[in-house]
């Protein structure tokens, strides 16, 4: 989702409603992870980068943002283990997430969410099926974006969700399993982009601190 890329010299991202209104994406590696932080700078967020697979956000306000640790490239055979705390109040995921290129696919294996707003729920999205993984149940849902940010700039974009039924904020995530349900779903995905352990959060309000290894 990033517009802008540059190299962080501090460990620590702060956005406010007051900052320069241009989005804001820091991705660059830090003890063998790969981080990445893109808001839309109208949320009032606190983005700490810590040491190898940590990190620890805190946010308030309207607005859009969407950090963490993983990898770059990603990889469908990867397993992602991870643990924290995540405690949201209103729209906000917790989920590996990345992009594929050819096609241009943003997705989400979504772990946790606020029961605010279900992920890609009817009407908004589409219901695909779904699969079981790591000891939960999955719905796959999908949905397009018309004209918003990517990796490639302003695009259009197919969006692929896996939502956990059995919420949770630390386990294992096999990813191929997801990857291998969307294809027999119909649901393409290309060559691998980045892939994170991330938290978003769209005009609400939470803190996490969340560890990927």
């Amino acid at each position: 989702m990033s517009i802008l890329v540059f190299a962080l010299l501090s460990t620590i991202v702060s956005a406010s409603p007051f900052a320069n209104r241009a989005a804001v994406s820091d991705i660059h590696e830090r003890a063998t992870f790969f981080n990445s932080y893109w808001t839309d700078n109208k949320s009032k967020v606190t983005y700490k980068n810590g040491p190898a697979g940590q990190y620890s956000v805190i946010w308030d306000g309207t607005g859009n943002f969407v950090g963490g640790k993983g990898w770059n490239p990603g990889a469908t055979n990867k397993i992602v283990n991870f643990t924290g705390t995540y405690e949201p109040n209103g729209y906000s995921y917790l989920a590996v997430y990345g992009w594929t290129t050819n096609p241009l696919i943003e997705y989400y294996i979504i772990e946790s969410y606020h029961p605010e707003h279900e992920p890609a729920a009817p009407p908004e999205g589409e219901e695909k099926g779904n699969l079981t993984s790591d000891g939960s149940l999955y719905l796959i849902r999908t949905k397009m974006r018309v004209n918003k940010p990517s990796i490639q700039g302003t695009a259009t974009f197919r969006q692929i969700f896996s939502v956990r039924q059995d919420k949770r904020s630390e386990g294992i995530v096999t990813v191929g399993t997801h990857f291998e349900a969307w294809k027999a779903a119909g649901l393409k995905t290309g060559t691998h982009n980045y892939m994170i352990l991330a938290v978003e959060g769209m005009n609400s309000s939470g803190k996490a601190d969340m560890t990927v290894y």
